[in-house]
Formats: C-alpha cells, structure tokens, sequence
C-alpha cells in the first residue's frame, strides 16, 4: 500500500447500481482489485428499485430466438430518435453503446446472470426508422435472496413488493388487466401460484431490478470467496488528485474518514441528484424542478456529481430527468395505483389549465413530462370516466375485482378531495376550476373518433407501444375509447421523475472530459452522473439501466488496458 492512504485498490467504483455492479464484475474478470462503494446500506441504488430491464438493440437473446434486428437498425433508430444533441450522444458513443452492450450481456450470461427477453414490449417509438416492436428488453429471472447467504438483506427490495406478487416486471402489462383477456389471465394466475409456492416454502424470491442486482452480487461473491469487494454505508466526499490524475477518493465509513487509492482509476456511478432541490432550481432551466416529486432513491442527492464538477467536469442536459407522470394519493391503496396508468387505458385524457388535451397521452413517460412542462401543464388533471372505474380499478383484494360491478372508487378519495367526481363534465369543470364548455368540447371530440378508434390530433393508439401497454381486452384501440359513461372524475397529475439524466460529459471510453474536451486522466463515469447517450429522449424501456451498465462495464475494461468491443470494430 502506497503511503498516506488507508486502503489500495485497483479501482474504485461509486455506487452499487447496475453500472456500478457490472463494472465490479469486469474489473475482477480482468484481474483487477476493485472496491464498490455505497453510502446507503442496501446495495442497488436506483437499478435495484427499477423494473430492472435493459434495452439494448440486436441483444444476444434476440439473436437467440430468431428475433429479427441488427446493429446497423440499432444506429440508425438511436439517429432518428435521439438526434443530433453533441458530445453525450456522439457517434462513438453509440457504436460503443451498441457493440460493447452485445459484448457485456454475453458476459453476464457467462457469469451466471439469468436473463431473459421481455417478448413484446416494444420500443417507444417504434415508427421510426430502425424501431424494433418486438421487444429490445431482457431482465432477470426471480432469484432465491437466500443464495447470497449473509448478503440476502442487503439487496433493495423489488419493485414487486409494492404490488405484492411476485411478478416479473413485463408479467406486470397483463398482471394489470388480469381480467381484460384470456392470455393476460393465464399471466396472471402463474404469478399468482409463484407467489403462493414461494409463500408456502417460506422465501425470498426477487424479480425486477432487485434480481438484476442480486444475481451479479452473487457472481461478486462467488469470485471473491465469500466477500465480494463491496463496502456499505461508505459515501465518497472528495475526489483525490495528484499531478493532474485522479488518484483515489475520500470517504466516510460508518463514521470515520478514510483516504482510499485507485491504482487505476475512479469510476462514479452513483446516479444524478433527483432530491437535491437546490441543484434542480438552478440546472432545471424550461423544466424547474424542486424535487418535490421526485422518486428517484433515497441517494440520488448529487455530491458525486458535484465532486466530478468541482474538478472543471464538462456537464450538459442538467435540466432534464427521466419523467414519469405520476399520481400521487397518499394511503389511495390499489384503487389509486390503478389510476398511475390511466393515461394508456381508454377512457381517460390529460389536458391543461384550459381544459385541452396537449400531448399523445399513451407515448413515453419521458416524452409525455416533457410535454407537461412545455405546455405548462404542471400538474395537469386526468379525467375519466365511470367506464374506466368498472374496467380498470381494483382493490387489494383482486378476485374480488372480477366482476366490474364490484369495482368502485372508494369514497374516502371522493372525501378528501384527491379525486373530483361530477355527475356532468360542466359539474366536473366547475370543481377543477377548468372552462366548463372548453372541457366539453375537447371531450366531444375526443368521443367521436374514440368511438371509431382514432385519434387524429395526437395519434394515440397508433404505434405498437401504444398498444402494448394497452388494455388487450378493448377494441378498436388498446389505447383509445371514449369518455362517456358518467359519473366523471379527474386527478392531479405531477411530473414526478425516476432521476436526473444530466451530468458529466464522457467519451466512448466512459472517460470524464473537462470543459475544453480533454480526459481528466483517472476519472471515469457511467449512469445518471453523466450526460445520457440517450440524450433528451427514452428509445425502449430499460435505456437508463443499459446506458449505466454498458459504460460501467466499459470503464473497467478501460481502466485495465483490455480492449472493447467498440474499439476491436473499428
């Protein structure tokens, strides 16, 4: 050990996350000596509680099952969608996210991560040129948490935990409309007798992104004999720097301050600052944001960013966030979760302050915040009607949802105000302070070609991802039908987000660049601490999550002098 510091590694990572675990696993396989760091004390940061899917074009399994798709349609839909926005997304940078993202689930595979293709759900836009609608999507499979032995309550709980089955994250599309069609039923009832036998056998299944994350600390723990080179409740303070070169960290461990080498490098992954609500006043520019509806987890607060920034870090797209328009209802229960997906279900809109619709309701949750921003419909106000109630809203209790006569909102919502009901859209105006006959007119209309299945002003219900999220059983349109069937109701709509998706701009090598272009030697970085090679759009469900992963892998593979696979291509 180099004197002056308390511990030597080969590379430090920050954050446990997707990125940070992956390039934990890379590091090792390359013979290096990395050490992850976690301030909280569970380990998985945002990936562990996402939905844990991972979008990559022309992916190994896709190649596997015959489903068509190639890395040249990867770039050109990666062209057509995200666009030209500079450094974040370059050129290089997609090749490598496309090369070295085939080259990584390859590796994953081969350390014993099970995966499989999310069948169908298709990419956000899968009109545009290169879109793929038969799914770009893998997670991971349920995991039994007692495999990690004294880890097995470390891992942040599954999203599933808040529904309470144990489902797979593409099993939760038909999961939700269990009583829409044959085949959504035939899901449903599988992940109701997995969760019943894992019940009976009294265990730990994780799905989501808490399999994801379970599954390549297994493998850490696997290589390292038991002790896989994690610490938590360790949070990085200070970047250390020596001659120009990053050269370790300081960080507080349970209390005490330790000075920690890096032999080969830091990487930062550990995410953006979607709680830090000084930080989103002063970068959220058309988008202000205070972080009052942020979801982001508990430690997306910002100071790995800022110690990168503090370094003269280039940054960009500081003012977007993964958006995620969102209900919130405190203690709403299942009949209010069933209202977070309304605005993909016929029966419901979104419009603004003048009771007009503003967007494609249906399209991607990042599209549809930016659009509430744009159109300065923050909130916004869902309106539906009794027909979406009898179709959609359940209890806890699902079987007792079967028969859409049972279905009701509970009164308590109607009570303290978190849902408005009005037995005509004047009376429902009237109490959402929106223009009665505006409201009117836009649900006439909206009416008259829901009926038919059409949506001529914003092509609801036109795109296979439409459709998808959908509700199976109503036709024409999975995603359009008419308002019609009173009483009516409306709910606050927040653009809630799942993290910021600015911060340092890197190369293809994951390399962070200073505000003249060059590589501040050292120093690398992955995820939602950097500027996204997504750029302001989400392509395919599981674009963070595979963004955060691919240069986290490919940092480490960096930072040992192994070649990648976006280098060898070229």
């Amino acid at each position: 050990m180099s004197a002056g510091w308390d511990r030597s590694v080969d590379l430090v990572i920050a954050g446990s996350g997707g990125g940070g675990m992956v390039a934990g696993l890379a590091a090792v396989d390359c013979g290096l000596e990395p050490l992850i760091i976690e301030k909280q004390g569970l380990v998985g940061g945002s990936t562990g509680l996402s939905g844990g899917i991972v979008w990559l074009p022309n992916n190994p399994l896709m190649r596997a099952e015959g489903v068509a798709d190639s890395h040249e349609d990867g770039l050109a839909y990666l062209a057509d969608v995200v666009g030209d926005i500079g450094a974040a997304s370059s050129p290089e940078r997609r090749e490598m996210f496309l090369t070295a993202g085939y080259e990584m689930i390859n590796f994953l595979v081969r350390k014993g991560v099970r995966l499989i293709r999310c069948d169908g759900w298709s990419d956000y836009y899968p009109n545009h040129k290169g879109g793929n609608a038969a799914g770009r999507a893998v997670e991971g499979v349920p995991f039994d948490a007692a495999e990690l032995g004294d880890w097995r309550d470390k891992v942040q709980p599954p999203l599933a935990k808040n529904y309470g089955f144990l489902v797979l994250t593409n099993e939760l599309r038909s999961v939700q409309y269990f009583n829409r069609s044959p085949r959504a039923f035939a899901v449903a009832t599988k992940v109701f007798l997995r969760t019943a036998a894992a019940r009976a056998r009294r265990r730990q299944i994780l799905t989501n992104g808490a399999s994801l994350i379970a599954q390549m600390l297994k493998a850490l723990i696997d290589l390292g004999d038991g002790r896989p080179p994690l610490w938590t409740n360790a949070a990085l303070q200070e970047l250390i720097v020596h001659d120009g070169r990053v050269t370790g960290v300081r960080i507080t461990r349970d209390g005490a301050s330790l000075d920690v080498e890096a032999r080969r490098g830091v990487l930062l992954a550990a995410g953006g600052f979607g709680h830090n609500a000084e930080m989103r006043r002063r970068y959220g520019g058309d988008q202000p944001n205070e972080a009052k509806w942020s979801i982001a987890n508990a430690g997306d607060t910002g100071e790995v960013l800022q110690a990168a920034m503090r370094l003269g870090a280039q940054t960009d797209l500081l003012d977007e966030a993964w958006w995620l328009p969102s209900v919130f209802i405190a203690n709403g229960g299942a009949a209010a979760a069933s209202l977070g997906s309304g605005r993909q279900r016929p029966g419901a809109i979104y419009v603004d302050s003048t009771g007009r619709r503003f967007c494609n309701e249906s399209n991607s949750y990042v599209e549809v915040g930016k659009a509430m921003y744009a159109n300065k419909a923050v909130p916004c106000w869902m309106v539906f009607d009794d027909g979406y109630v009898r179709r959609y809203v359940t209890s806890a209790n699902p079987l007792k949802s079967l028969r859409s006569r049972d279905r009701q909102l509970p009164p308590e919502l109607i009570e303290t105000g978190a849902v408005k009901r009005g037995d005509t859209i004047a009376d429902l105006a009237r109490q959402i302070d929106l223009p009665a006959d505006e409201l009117a007119r836009t649900i006439e209309r909206f009416n008259r070609f829901a009926a038919k299945g059409l949506d001529p002003d914003f092509g609801r219900g036109q795109s296979a991802y439409n459709d998808c999220l959908g509700d199976p059983g109503h036709r024409p349109n999975a995603a359009v039908g008419p308002l019609d069937r009173a009483p009516y109701f409306a709910t606050r709509v927040f653009p809630a987000d799942v993290g910021t998706c600015g911060g340092v701009v890197t190369d293809e090598y994951a390399r962070v660049l200073d505000e003249q272009g060059r590589v501040i030697e050292g120093l690398y970085a992955t995820g939602n601490t950097t500027a996204t090679v997504m750029g302001r759009t989400y392509p395919g469900a599981g674009a963070s999550i595979a963004n955060s992963m691919v240069f986290g892998y490919v940092a480490a593979r960096h930072a040992a002098g192994r070649k990648v696979a976006g280098e060898m291509s070229r």
